[in-house]
């Protein structure tokens, strides 16, 4: 999981502003839906956040989360997850081959 905290801290670096909330309750509680939106389109068992979280300014309402969990076959996975703020919507993808995870 290294590589993917390098590539994920690297990511962050890049972007030139960051998100801001109106409060930092707000910004927390924000968070906190993401995360429970992403372990639950995830489908993997024991799901946790794996990694620290990356969010992109308000043109691009983005929060990227990385899942990990055990798969149908309990067999350790890890997928990429995307929020879109602004409409609440999820999307996941496998992170095998991407971001340098592979699994053996």
């Amino acid at each position: 999981m290294t590589t993917v905290k390098i590539c994920i801290a690297l990511a962050a670096a890049a972007m030139a502003t960051s998100a801001t909330a109106s409060s930092p309750g707000a910004w927390q509680e924000m968070g906190g839906r993401v995360d429970r939106a992403c372990l639950a389109a995830s489908g993997l068992q024991q799901a946790k956040i794996a990694t620290d979280k990356a969010s992109f300014p308000d043109r691009m309402p983005i929060e990227l989360r990385i899942v990990e969990g055990y798969n149908r076959q309990s067999v350790i996975d890890v997928m990429i997850c995307a929020y879109d703020r602004r409409t609440r919507r999820v999307a996941v993808t496998p992170a095998s081959g991407r971001l340098g995870v592979y699994r053996n």
